[in-house]
């Protein structure tokens, strides 16, 4: 009997056993631990941040620590979070415009089903879609409904998230606090957590973070990088068509360009079609040219990109993403790759049991499972 467990152990006990072992630190830590931890992991972040510029102004100009933090958090994080406020700003402005304007284009759409199902009739000899007219209302309708509720929900919870001001103050201040401290005795605090730490155990961290930094960095990066050209593109085209809500539809578009199951063209190509059906050809050709235009930069932009970096195959990405949907929601649709992505760093420093290794022939095909350059 004992054999027997032994045998199970080795094939399949070891690999359960950690990664349930690994899922359930993960769960204690997202739901228990991480709103506690919270403030302090985005100060050690800025700190991060801050520490060569502090460091540098030390080694050239002889400006004390606590001195040359100050003067960075005044300069680099005073700068930052001043674009990031007149972004935010500008995407909040034109959410409720486009909220308050919704039922206008609503009744606008609705009105428009009758022109759109006679220029529909009139292509019926070229095409037939013989379930389309009759359904046609209904999937608009449909459409408009989920996009309304959508806005809607997203208004209350940043109104929700307003109504808890005094908290958000409280996370705000906890943070410039620890970035402070933190950035003024950055190497003192990583030189006390290592002590602490077995040299083994921190050897193995050290693999660990430099490996994360190099694929989960890189997989950030690579889509932060490609999210940005498609909404410069956007929002170039965009102005140039005299599109309304530039910036909001910009960003929409760049957001679902960084999703391989949808990609810019499930925004731009039915607004294209809508634009020729009703018989606005100016925009329609100017959707076509910008959703060309990202198709072209794509293709000469991101194999740079993610040239020396790690990626995913695209089927485990759409498995990840998917699994990632429906336990946590929308947000899964990031994270679900991003834990893929952590799971393999793991089982290449050895934390984790790697895959069974298989035949010389079929080992390229194995790794394309997981991983792609």
């Amino acid at each position: 009997m004992l054999s027997r467990v032994e045998v199970w152990y080795d094939k399949a006990g070891k690999i359960i056993i950690h990664s349930s072992i690994f899922l359930f630190i993960v769960y204690v830590l997202f739901n228990y631990m991480l709103e506690v931890a919270a403030p302090f992991i985005v100060a050690w972040g800025l700190a991060s941040l801050l520490n060569p510029a502090v460091t540098w102004l030390k080694r050239t100009a002889k400006v004390p620590r606590g001195l040359g933090t100050v003067l960075s958090m005044l300069t680099i994080l005073s700068s930052v979070f001043g674009v990031i406020t007149i972004l935010f700003r500008q995407l909040w402005q034109q959410i409720v415009t486009f909220a308050e304007n919704f039922p206008y284009y609503q009744k606008q759409v609705i009105l428009m089903i009758p022109i759109l199902e006679k220029r529909l009739e009139q292509l019926q000899d070229a095409a037939p879609f013989p379930e389309t007219l009759s359904t046609l209302d209904g999937i608009l309708n449909e459409l408009l409904s989920s996009v309304g509720n959508f806005i809607q929900t997203l208004i209350a919870w940043v109104y929700d998230i307003a109504s808890k001001l005094p908290n958000v103050i409280i996370f705000i201040v906890v943070v410039l606090i620890g970035t402070f401290f933190m950035t003024r005795d950055y190497e003192m605090i990583k030189s006390f957590v290592k002590a602490q730490v077995p040299q083994k155990t921190s050897d193995r961290l050290r693999m660990l973070q430099e490996r994360l930094l190099g694929a989960l960095g890189g997989y950030i990066r690579t889509q932060l990088i490609m999210m940005s050209i498609v909404f410069i593109i956007c929002l170039g085209g965009l102005l140039i068509i005299h599109a309304p809500y530039v910036f909001l539809i910009s960003l929409c578009i760049a957001v679902f360009d960084a999703l391989p199951v949808f990609g810019s063209g499930a925004i731009l190509m039915p607004w294209a079609i809508y634009s020729m059906i009703i018989g606005d050809y100016s925009t329609g050709m100017g959707l076509l040219t910008i959703y060309g235009i990202i198709f072209l930069a794509r293709q000469m932009i991101e194999p740079r990109i993610l040239s020396g970096q790690i990626g995913l195959y695209s089927l485990v990405t759409i498995m990840a993403m998917y699994a990632g949907y429906k336990v946590i929601g929308v947000l899964g649709l990031i994270i679900g790759p991003i834990s893929i992505i952590i799971l393999l760093t793991f089982q290449k420093t050895g934390m984790l049991p790697s895959f069974k290794s298989v035949e010389e022939e079929h080992s390229k095909a194995h790794e394309k499972i997981f991983t792609s350059s």
